[in-house]
């Protein structure tokens, strides 16, 4: 019986050790992927993605969307910026791998961005490095990040154009520490 408590015990113990390390590794290979597996990943917060030998920061919280951050680019030449991509659980399931928009689109008159309620205009738009800094401390040490998209519609009452909430989406924050370390940027 002692025999059958020591090994019960360490299968269990093996087990922790194994799920700790899943855990605490915070890395996705994406050679190893197939585009329907990609689009289908779900996690609480950053992790770094690596593709064809470079390596990007990505946000897969939100089940409908893929954030794809770039803060802290290797090349120093590049600008910080974003993107957002449908997930393959967004409507029908045919959209994943989409675009929605980033930091190079203009399909949305405002758009704002809430870290914890917080408020910050759009970092990314006429970029100040001391703005963006204070945006990536409040990431850093944020839990949840809601990005919220305005359109201009007619008020039909006044007749003049008006911002319009089109939507809103909140992604999870967890592994602010990731967002420190250099990465790919994509042109």
């Amino acid at each position: 019986m002692k025999k059958y408590f020591y090994f019960l015990f360490f299968i269990v113990l093996s087990i922790h050790t194994y799920a700790q390390s899943e855990h605490n590794n915070h890395t996705i290979k994406g050679d190893t992927l197939s585009k329907e597996e990609l689009y289908s990943i779900h996690n609480s917060g950053w992790v770094h993605f690596e593709y064809q030998k470079k390596k990007y920061l990505l946000n897969f919280s939100n089940k409908n969307y893929i954030l794809s951050f770039a803060t802290n680019c290797k090349d120093k030449s590049q600008k910080p910026g974003f993107l957002i991509e449908y997930s393959n659980n967004y409507r029908d399931g045919n959209f994943g791998g989409i675009d929605f928009t980033s930091s190079n689109s203009n399909n949305f008159k405002k758009i704002l961005f809430l870290i914890d309620d917080q408020e910050f205009e759009n970092p990314f738009d006429n970029f100040d490095e001391d703005v963006f800094k204070n945006f990536k401390d409040a990431l850093k040490n944020g839990k949840n990040l809601t990005i919220k998209f305005f359109n201009f519609t007619l008020n039909p009452e006044t007749g003049k154009n008006q911002l319009d909430l089109n939507r809103e989406i909140t992604f999870l924050l967890e592994n602010g520490n990731l967002l420190d370390e250099p990465i790919d940027c994509k042109d």
